[in-house]
């Protein structure tokens, strides 16, 4: 569903580590929707909230809702390692009827 390169997961490991309770701590990718109803994704670190569906890749927990697995079936989670910037990016993203504006 979700994909996480390896030089994701350990940037992800390494932040995650970091925290008092790491052990039960993953990620989620919050989807936020752009002006013409397409999205573009964050991560934020965080516990399993009710409701949540698990995902474990490379060792990261990934917490989602059933009502997100179409928005996030595909992604691949990346990372810089030169620059620590993490990269989300949808294969096939929802397609929208907006107009080009140029």
């Amino acid at each position: 569903m979700i994909n996480i390169t390896p030089q994701a997961a350990a940037r992800l490991a390494l932040m995650i580590a970091e925290e008092s309770d790491a052990d039960k701590l993953g990620i989620k990718l919050v989807p936020t929707t752009t002006g013409c109803g397409s999205y573009t994704y964050s991560i934020a670190i965080t516990e399993k909230q009710a409701g949540d569906l698990v995902q474990e890749m490379h060792g990261i927990r990934i917490f989602y809702q059933e009502w997100d697995v179409e928005k996030v079936t595909g992604i691949v989670i990346d990372c810089d390692m030169k620059s620590g910037r993490f990269s989300i990016l949808h294969p096939s993203p929802l397609q929208t009827d907006c107009p080009h504006t140029h």
